[in-house]
């Protein structure tokens, strides 16, 4: 959607017009607010299978190699371990190391023998660990079906509550005001379809160009997406700005019910995008987040991850000679 098309839905003062109705204020609010939420929606929607693209062709094929190299690292410092020359404290040291990265690539296929080193120098049992957080996972999923089965007997308690006189007619004013809503949207609907029927056009190119259209009306209907409508309104001239300026304030008011709904229902779709890419992508439930830090964190964990490749590459065949093990093992605190 073009911004100069969000603009122009926006209600404009008239010439004599001391400021705009309260009305027209939130009408207008809306429509900015929707322009970002949508903005935002569409900036998640083509990040998202951008990372995944972009995590399977780079990042882990580097995460494999460093796995590998990992590997290699902890079967020469257990190679060394008995080398003459290393202290009883240098010993300590190595097992250390060896628990201490193996962990990461101990699952590894075709590291099968790094859970034997691990274990020999003192790492827990891999087994034992992979069932405790079994356990963990099963007991959170019994408290998650505990706390679901105990938020539905309560909401069956309040349907069978009696609901008092005043929240049963604001109950029917809510119900009344959501059909006034329904009925503006399909209002609007109807024009557009009269106007881009194409069974009714004999031109060729004119009925491609009506049917392309209204399949959008539909799919804008079918969303309850007003905005969209009301766009395509302005898009084939069946409205202009002088008729956005006119609008009376029950027309107002009907609409600005659709376009709280509809905004709402972006936050909820934009929230739950958000929510999965956080699961799978391991952010924390604070951590700041957009479609654009994504991609930079993966970028530099990319970046990241070379660097730490090429160092380990560097340590392996310094590693050779048992002597440089021996030196850099000085300067490693446990």
């Amino acid at each position: 959607m073009k911004k100069t098309e969000t603009k122009a839905l926006n209600i404009v003062e008239q010439h004599g017009q001391a400021s705009l109705s309260p009305g027209q204020k939130i009408f207008n609010a809306l429509i900015k607010k929707l322009e970002t939420e949508r903005q935002l929606l569409a900036a998640w929607q083509e990040m998202i299978p951008l990372h995944q693209q972009h995590y399977v062709s780079q990042y882990q094929p580097l995460i494999r190699s460093y796995h590998g190299l990992v590997a290699q690292l902890v079967r020469l410092l257990d190679d060394a371990y008995s080398a003459k020359g290393l202290s009883r404290h240098d010993q300590e040291k190595i097992s250390h190391i060896i628990c201490s990265v193996s962990a990461a690539v101990i699952g590894d296929s075709d590291a099968a023998d790094l859970k034997r080193i691990y274990h020999m120098h003192g790492g827990a049992d891999a087994d034992a660990a992979e069932g405790q957080r079994d356990d963990s996972e099963e007991s959170a999923q019994q408290a998650e079906a505990d706390a679901n089965a105990s938020a539905e007997y309560g909401r069956e308690g309040a349907g069978k509550r009696r609901k008092s006189a005043k929240a049963a007619a604001r109950e029917a004013r809510q119900q009344e005001e959501l059909q006034n809503a329904s009925q503006s949207v399909r209002e609007v609907y109807r024009k557009l379809a009269s106007a881009l029927h194409p069974d009714r056009e004999q031109d060729p190119l004119e009925r491609a160009r009506k049917t392309a259209l209204m399949q959008r009306v539909n799919i804008a209907y079918d969303k309850k997406d007003l905005l969209g409508l009301l766009e395509l309104q302005l898009e084939i001239e069946q409205i202009d700005q002088s008729r956005i300026n006119s609008l009376s304030e029950q027309r107002l008011q009907h609409y600005s019910k659709v376009l709280t709904e509809q905004s709402a229902e972006l936050r909820d779709e934009i929230a739950g995008l958000e929510a999965d890419f956080r699961r799978r992508c391991n952010f924390g439930p604070q951590e700041a987040l957009s479609p654009a830090l994504a991609m930079r964190r993966l970028k530099s964990d990319i970046k990241g991850l070379q660097q730490h490749i090429a160092a380990l590459k560097n340590d392996l065949l310094a590693f050779a000679d048992v002597k440089n093990i021996k030196a850099w093992l000085k300067s490693y605190q446990i």
